[in-house]
C-alpha cells in the first residue's frame, strides 16, 4: 500500500562524484545497482602515506570536474584553467588496499595523465585508484537522498542568486517534501523510478558542507548552522538507503513511499 504525503514526490536532481573528492556532476539518469551507481565514487585518491585523500584535506579538488565513461574505458578531468587530462582505465595495474571511516577501500592503481595533473594541481603526490567493483567509494550507503526543502531550510550561501545544494553531494534530490520530512522515512521503502530502496538511517554531516561546491572556499559555517537549526545532537541532513531492487532512475521520476512504519524522529 502506498502512503501518500502532501504533494507529489519527484526526483528533481541526480548527482554523482566519479572520483571521490572531485566535483560532483549532474546526470539526467542513473542505473541504480544493489551496490550503488557504477560511476559514483568509482575512483579515489591516495596520499603519499597511503591514506585516502578527501575534501577535508583538499577542498580545492572540488574545482576539478571529472567525466567517467565506463563503456569507453576513459576518465577525463577538466581543471580550473580549462586544461584537460585523460587516462585509459585499461592502464590500471597492481592492487592497493586502504581504509576510510572504517570501510575497506581496494582497487588498482591508475597511473598516467590524470594522476599527474591532480598531483600538480594540489602540489602534493597523489595516486589514483580504480575500484574493481561498484560500492567501494561511498561512505554511508549506496543511495543518499535529500529533500530540496530540507537543503534550502539550512540557509547556505547562494551563488549567482541560486541555491548551492551541490555542497551536500547527494545522489538524489527530491521535491514535494516538507523540510526534514525525510527523517521520518527511516525503515520505509521507496519506489524510486524503477528501483526499490529502503531508507536505513539519517545522514550525519561533516565539515565538507562548510565549503563551496564550485570554488572550494570555506564560505559558510554549515555545521554551526545545522546545530542551530536542528540542535547540537542532531547534525543530520538527508537520509541513506539500501537498494532492494535495482533499476533506472531519471530526473522527473515520481517517488512513492511504501509500507510506511511508525515514523522515527520528527520534523524540526
Amino acid at each position: 500500500m502506498v502512503r501518500q504525503t502532501e504533494g507529489m514526490l519527484q526526483v528533481t536532481s541526480l548527482r554523482i562524484a566519479p572520483v571521490k573528492a572531485l566535483a560532483a556532476v549532474s546526470r539526467d539518469q542513473v542505473m541504480l545497482e544493489r551496490s550503488g551507481v557504477p560511476e559514483d565514487r568509482r575512483l579515489f585518491l591516495l596520499q603519499a602515506d597511503g591514506t585516502v585523500a578527501t575534501m577535508r584535506q583538499f577542498p580545492e579538488l572540488t574545482r576539478v570536474v571529472p567525466e567517467l565513461d565506463l563503456d569507453a574505458g576513459t576518465l577525463t578531468v577538466t581543471l580550473p584553467d580549462d586544461s584537460t587530462a585523460r587516462s585509459d582505465l585499461s592502464a590500471a595495474e597492481g592492487s592497493v588496499q586502504t581504509s576510510l571511516f572504517g570501510k575497506d577501500r581496494a582497487g588498482r592503481l591508475l597511473p598516467g595523465p590524470v594522476a599527474d595533473a591532480l598531483s600538480d594541481y594540489v602540489r602534493r603526490p597523489l595516486r589514483l585508484v580504480l575500484a574493481d567493483t561498484t560500492g567501494v567509494g561511498w561512505d554511508e550507503g549506496p543511495v543518499s537522498l535529500v529533500g530540496r526543502a530540507s537543503a534550502d531550510a539550512m540557509g547556505a550561501p547562494t551563488e549567482r542568486g541560486r541555491p548551492t545544494r551541490g555542497r551536500y553531494r547527494m545522489l538524489v534530490e527530491l521535491d514535494g517534501t516538507a523540510a526534514f520530512e525525510e527523517d521520518a522515512w527511516v525503515g520505509d521503502r521507496l519506489r524510486l523510478g524503477q528501483a526499490l530502496v529502503r531508507v536505513t538511517h539519517a545522514l550525519e554531516r561533516c565539515v565538507v558542507i562548510n565549503y563551496s561546491p564550485t570554488t572550494g572556499a570555506r564560505d559558510w559555517s554549515g555545521l554551526r548552522a545545522l546545530a542551530d537549526r536542528r540542535g547540537p545532537d542532531r547534525l543530520t541532513l538527508g537520509v541513506i538507503a539500501a537498494v532492494e531492487q535495482p533499476g533506472e532512475v531519471r530526473v522527473g521520476d515520481s517517488v512513492e513511499r511504501l509500507d510506511s512504519r511508525v515514523s522515527v524522529g520528527s520534523q524540526s
